[in-house]
């Protein structure tokens, strides 16, 4: 069960930054050292994600793999790009396509986005075309309730929509704890069925109270835990939890 570096444990950092600590991966008390054969790119790095920088990355770091998530910068303005809006940000999810393919990434996620924006049928549809302009697997990141209902895949039903559907997905284990707490059941079937398929991506872990999305470092072993065993081989997991706060503390 090897977990692998988010660029997300470093969140606040430029892009060049996060990545130099890639020398030193973390040690997590559930997944002990982190893995560098892949490697997200993230929103949460600062700075634009430009082809010198692809360059720079791939010839610093041949034995990894990097892949790009959600709406990470690679364009000067900051973009909020997710597959409820797909059709609103072309010049975003084509540039961003163009820097996956420099990167040869081997799969992209985004998150599902605002209901506002569209339904779910829509966003899964959108989530095909985005596959279809990418030249990879496009994976669907589902979200948690919040009292405003803004957020597309954010229950049980619409997470169990999303692996019927036939769209690629990466499941973002927090997010299900959170989903967990606000409707106080546990699909844990569904969670190891989602885990087993071939279209699951990516597995994403960190820990928080169930309330808020805090990427903290996983201490101690969630009620999911048990549960990545059944991972299906080709799944990459994903360690978002936060390092720079963990030191702080420390």
């Amino acid at each position: 069960m090897k977990a692998h570096v988010s660029l997300a444990c470093w969140p606040g950092l430029r892009h060049e930054e996060a990545a130099q600590r890639l020398d030193e991966p973390p040690l997590e008390p559930c997944f002990g050292r982190l893995s560098t054969a892949h490697v997200q790119l993230v929103p949460q790095s600062l700075g634009t994600l430009d082809d010198a920088l692809v360059d720079t990355l791939r010839e610093a770091f041949p034995a990894t793999r990097f892949r790009l998530h959600a709406n990470v910068r690679v364009l000067p303005r900051h973009v909020i790009a997710d597959l409820s809006n797909f059709t609103m940000h072309p010049g975003w999810f084509s540039q961003a396509a163009r820097i996956s393919q420099r990167l040869d990434a081997p799969a992209y996620t985004a998150h599902a986005g605002r209901r506002s924006q569209a339904n779910l049928g829509e966003m899964l549809d959108n989530a095909r075309r985005c596959a279809d302009v990418f030249g990879c697997p496009v994976g669907v990141e589902g979200h948690y309730p919040t009292s405003q209902d803004t957020w597309l895949v954010s229950s049980w039903e619409e997470y169990q929509t999303v692996f019927e559907s036939g769209v690629p997905y990466a499941l973002d284990l927090s997010h299900l704890h959170i989903v967990a707490t606000h409707s106080g059941r546990r699909e844990e079937a569904l969670v190891a069925e989602m885990i087993a398929c071939e279209r699951c991506l990516e597995i994403h872990v960190s820990a928080n109270d169930g309330h808020g999305d805090r990427h903290d470092v996983c201490d101690e072993p969630p009620w999911w835990f048990a549960l990545l065993d059944r991972a299906h081989p080709a799944a990459v997991i994903f360690s978002e939890g936060n390092h720079r706060r963990e030191r702080r503390t420390a």
